[in-house]
């Protein structure tokens, strides 16, 4: 007696539904990601930064909210970096001292230093923050956006928010204490 496997055929449609949503994914994950650099921390960089002897052959940005800044960065001068959000500094400047000697820390946020590489692996330009999260977008038209992750300003914000517009946005969550109202 002779025992044979049947397998189920897998039509063809079904496989090529298969294909494409695969290739769909694929894209989707590399479009995503395909403009995203990435830093590596460096301690010889935080002693320049410390000590003011950064490099000068970058243009320097930097990020600053309510009292103190938040984060300092440096970038090829073929890249812009510059927004609402950033103002571009001199470097060796006293204002720059400030900037570096008022950094932003608290308990779990302490500063580092860190080579801002662009996607392909190429170090661009150079950071200092106290931020553990940051995202860093080039552009094609040579911008680089630096996103950093702040989630402690977010309170700040709604509160500014509710102090100029009278309400408050409804999709930050309040502060504590405070009752957001939907009108």
């Amino acid at each position: 007696m002779q025992i044979s496997h049947l397998k189920s055929p897998i039509s063809l449609g079904s496989r090529l539904l298969q294909a494409v949503a695969g290739v769909l994914f694929l894209a989707l994950i590399g479009g995503c990601m395909a403009n995203y650099g990435n830093y590596n921390r460096d301690a010889d960089l935080m002693a320049a930064f410390d000590n003011n002897r950064v490099p000068l052959d970058y243009r320097y940005y930097y990020y600053h909210s309510g009292s103190h800044p938040i984060a300092v960065v440096g970038v090829e001068k073929k890249y812009d970096a510059g927004s609402r959000m950033w103002r571009e500094v001199d470097p060796n400047t006293d204002q720059f001292k400030d900037l570096i000697s008022w950094m932003w820390e608290d308990t779990g946020y302490y500063r580092y230093a860190a080579r801002i590489n662009d996607p392909s692996g190429q170090q661009v330009g150079i950071m200092y923050t106290s931020i553990r999260e940051v995202a860093i977008k080039f552009t094609d038209d040579n911008r680089i956006v630096i996103m950093p992750h702040t989630p402690f300003l977010w309170e700040v914000e709604f509160q500014e928010n509710e102090k100029l517009y009278g309400s408050t946005d409804i999709n930050f969550p309040p502060p504590d204490g405070l009752q957001a109202s939907i009108p």
